[in-house]
Order: structure tokens, then sequence, then C-alpha cells
């Protein structure tokens, strides 16, 4: 079961950031703040390519080791129902070396969606969830992104941030911060190829304090999002965490055609032991994320596998119900809920008042 969590927390992402890789460099002499500008408050889409997600987690210590997830593959979107799922073909890797990767195992999966069914890859077999159960998905989708107030116009960074934080009954306010803010040092590098198209990177350092903080208001504005601990409690640690970064680097590729995010890097360097990480045998760390779409706007082929079983099957196989799909042995989950984080007992986290040895065995 953790395998299947992990397997749909890596496909939401992928499906969640429709975006680096590079080629020689060409002048530029655009203001890097503009670029920057110009790409996170651009309201054009991106409806084809082909989407390179890669996540790197290193860490040194007694219990250091290290873990890579890859999701790629074809994506499709539909102009004319921008809320729904598209079409897409992803196959999804997860490998490392560590406690956390023998814990996990190395995972080779995928995730196919056509117009009218959804396919999960498993261990080298499909299975699929079948059209009625596809149909239910679909509407619960297009219903949470708020399908009739986007129909005809995209959205910009600020505007689908509001529309998914209205969709889990949180305050839209929350995305009234500026995304250009968490970036400083700022560098034209010059003009490179990413995925087959011209693209201006930029490149520079991250505020590693001012977007914790954004991020914390954004999250903090849903309901239950805080586990039931009060927020104010929860903001000053936020500080203990930038200064345990030692490093944090950002690149941003904007095509210079039409300004729109055709990749993106980030890199941190923690000191783990400034945040109770050297308690769970961990000194330090360092994690990257890469993303680039390719192949921007070429038709991309997309095809049912032959011979899929049952989505049941694979819930059986994995001993339980598959979370989130219908079909599979659960309903879909409720956005929105006060749920919390289960078996964590918000008074605990309070009379941890920021300990982080305290806070860690409140969650054990």
């Amino acid at each position: 079961m953790n395998r299947t969590r992990t397997l749909l927390a890596a496909l939401a992402v992928a499906v969640a950031i429709p975006v680096a890789g590079c080629g020689g460099d060409e002048e530029s002499d655009e203001d890097p703040a503009d670029v920057l500008e110009a790409t996170f408050n651009n309201d054009e889409t991106i409806e084809s390519g082909v989407i390179d997600l890669t996540f790197d987690l290193s860490a040194e210590g007694d219990q250091g080791g290290s873990l890579t997830a890859n999701v790629s593959g074809p994506f499709v979107s539909d102009p004319e129902n921008p809320s729904g799922l598209g079409q897409l073909d992803l196959d999804v890797s997860l490998s490392g070396d560590g406690a956390a990767a023998e814990m996990l195992g190395d995972i080779e999966a995928g995730l196919t969606v056509t117009e009218d069914n959804l396919y999960v890859n498993y261990d080298g077999t499909d299975y699929e969830l079948g059209t009625e159960a596809f149909e239910q998905l679909q509407a619960q989708q297009e219903e949470a992104a708020g399908a009739a107030e986007s129909e005809d116009a995209a959205l910009s960074f600020q505007e689908g941030c509001e529309q998914a934080i209205e969709a889990q009954n949180g305050d839209p306010a929350a995305c009234d911060f500026d995304v250009t803010a968490w970036f400083s040092d700022l560098s034209n590098d010059g003009t490179e190829d990413v995925g087959g198209a011209d693209a201006t990177h930029i490149s520079g350092s991250l505020d590693v304090e001012q977007m914790l903080s954004d991020l914390f208001q954004l999250g903090a504005s849903v309901p239950g999002a805080t586990g039931g601990v009060d927020p104010s409690l929860i903001e000053p640690q936020l500080g203990q965490i930038s200064e345990a970064v030692s490093g944090a680097t950002f690149d941003v590729y904007s095509a210079t055609e039409d300004d729109t995010l055709r990749g993106l890097d980030f890199g941190l360097e923690l000191d783990a032991a400034a945040i109770g990480g050297a308690a769970a045998g961990v000194e330090s760390a360092g994690i990257s994320f890469s993303v680039e779409i390719a192949d921007v706007g070429e038709e991309q082929t997309i095809e049912a596998p032959a011979d899929a079983k049952p989505i049941n099957d694979l819930a059986g196989d994995l001993g339980g119900a598959i979370p989130g799909l219908p079909g599979a042995g659960a309903e879909i989950p409720e956005v929105g809920g006060g749920a919390g984080l289960e078996g964590v007992d918000p008074q605990c986290i309070q009379e941890a008042a920021g300990d982080p040895d305290a806070i860690q065995k409140c969650l054990e």
C-alpha cells in the first residue's frame, strides 16, 4: 500500500505541473526580473507536450542514502474542457539506496489516461478503471477545478491558485503573493534550447524564508491543513527551517516565443542537524527538482494498453483499496474536510513548542 500511495503522489505532482534540459547559450539582454514577471503571470497554456520530471533526495549520516523519482511521458489537454483530466501516458520510476529506499523498494509503474478510461501499470501488468468509474472521476475533477468558471479563459498563476484553494474551501486571498519575490541575485544566462524551443535562462538564489512564509499561509488557508494545530504555533518554526538551508538555487527557462514556463530547476542544501535531523541519524541533506516540457504543441500519440485487467484486481493484489479511485474499492474522498493528520495529537504538537525532538515524538 505504501508503494501505491507513493505512485499516486508522484503522478499527482506530474499532472499538476505542466512545465529543464538545456543546450548551448546565446546572449539575451532582457531584464531577468521582467522575464520572471512575464513567465509567472502568464495566462498562456501548454496544450500538449512531453514532460520529464525528476526529484532527487540525498542524505548524509548514519541513516543517509539517496532516492530518485522520475515521471515522464506525453500529455494532451482538451482546450474545450481545460478542467478535465486530458490525456497522458506517463512512466513512473522510484529507486535509491539507504533506509528510505529499502522501505519503499524500487518501483516501476505508469499511468495512461485516454478520452474515456484510465489505466494503471504496476509491476508490469496493466489495470483499467472502467468507463463508468472514469466518468465519475472526470466529473469530480471538473467540479473540484471549477470548470464552469474557467472554460472560456486560460488562468494566470494567481487565478489558478485561487481556483484550487476555493475548491478545497480555503480562502483565495492567501494566493495574493508575488512568486517573483522568492527569487534574488538574478542573472540572465542567455537563450538555450529547452525541449526543442528557444528559452531564456534565468538563474539566481531562492529567498527560502519568504517562500516558506507564502506557502505556509497558502496551506493554512485550507481547513484542516495544519492537523488541528493553531497556525500561530507553527509559523515561528519556519525561521528555524529557513536558517537550516545552507544553499538554495533555481533556474527558470521561459520560452522566447510566448513566455511559457518550459523548464524549472530547484536545488536545496540543508543542515539537517539544525532541525533535529541528527536525532534521526541524518546530518545534512540535499534536494533537487527538475522538470522540462519538450515537443510543445506537437501531436502526441496516446493509446490504451491491450488486455488490461479490472482495477479491482490491483486492489486485491495490494491487499486493499486504492485511495482516490472510484471502482477500486474506495470512493473519492471529499476535499476540504477537517480530518487533519491521522494519528497526530494536536495538543502534543502545541506542547512541543517548536522543540524538534518533542515534535518528532508526537509524530511517532
